[in-house]
This record gives C-alpha cells, sequence and structure tokens, in this order.
C-alpha cells in the first residue's frame, strides 16, 4: 500500500495563494539549472504513475512566472523542448497539466518529468476518504 494519504495532505497543503516555484527555499532546491528554466524534485512526490511505481519525479519549471506553455517566448520554448527531448531519452515520462485544470495546483507553468520502474499493477483501488491506494 502507498501512503496517499500523507501525498495528499502535502499536496493540499501546497495549494496556495503565492507560487512556490518563485520563492527562495525552492530555487535554492534546484537540481539543474538553465538560461531560461530550472529542474527541482517535485515537492509531492506521486507514488504511482499509469500503475507504475514513480522512483523519481521531477519538474521542469520556467524562471519567468507564466501560466501555460504558450506563453512562452522562442527561445524559452526551444531551451524546454531540448531539456524534455534530453529527459525522455533517459526514461523519463513528460506530463503538463493545462493552464486551466482543475487538478493544476500552481499556476506557474511546470512539466513533470516522472521516472518510473517495475511491472504495470495489475489493479489499483483508490478512495479518497480516508485516503487509501491500494496497488496489486
Amino acid at each position: 500500500m502507498h501512503h496517499f494519504r500523507k501525498t495528499a495532505k502535502k499536496y493540499n497543503a501546497r495549494i496556495r495563494t503565492d507560487c512556490p516555484f518563485c520563492d527562495a527555499e525552492t530555487l535554492s532546491k534546484k537540481v539543474e539549472d538553465f538560461e531560461y528554466s530550472y529542474i527541482v524534485k517535485n515537492l509531492t512526490k506521486y507514488d504511482l504513475w499509469e500503475l507504475h511505481e514513480v522512483v523519481e519525479h521531477l519538474l521542469l519549471v520556467p524562471k519567468r512566472h507564466i501560466e501555460s506553455i504558450g506563453d512562452l517566448e522562442e527561445r524559452e520554448q526551444l531551451e524546454i523542448m531540448r531539456i524534455i527531448g534530453d529527459y525522455e531519452k533517459r526514461g523519463y515520462n513528460v506530463y503538463a497539466r493545462a493552464a486551466k485544470s482543475e487538478r493544476r495546483s500552481v499556476i506557474h507553468q511546470h512539466t513533470h518529468l516522472i521516472k518510473i520502474q517495475g511491472g504495470r499493477a495489475k489493479a489499483a483501488l483508490y478512495i479518497s476518504k480516508p485516503h487509501i491506494l491500494l496497488k496489486v
């Protein structure tokens, strides 16, 4: 069983009005730094992705505070696409929510880079209250 209750609690605590990707604490934890973007470990790790166990969960974040990939300038787009391509070659899944998605917890655009391992679970059961996730 995964610790979904802890993950959900941390995730809900991150929903706030100020931007966690612009604050000094997050910026001090960069894994990689580029001219127009940076990579940081996800503040709220996913337990599963497509029914596989997540072994590493990173975020690619533009340095400029924007809401959508469509708001990127051409030079920013080129850098971010190059980085995404590099990580995809290393086996990372790439995921970004739409700017108006109800599930998006941070307005600042960010792209998830998710590395998974192991065989796919045959089934998963999620109950939102009391936050239980079972993987079989």
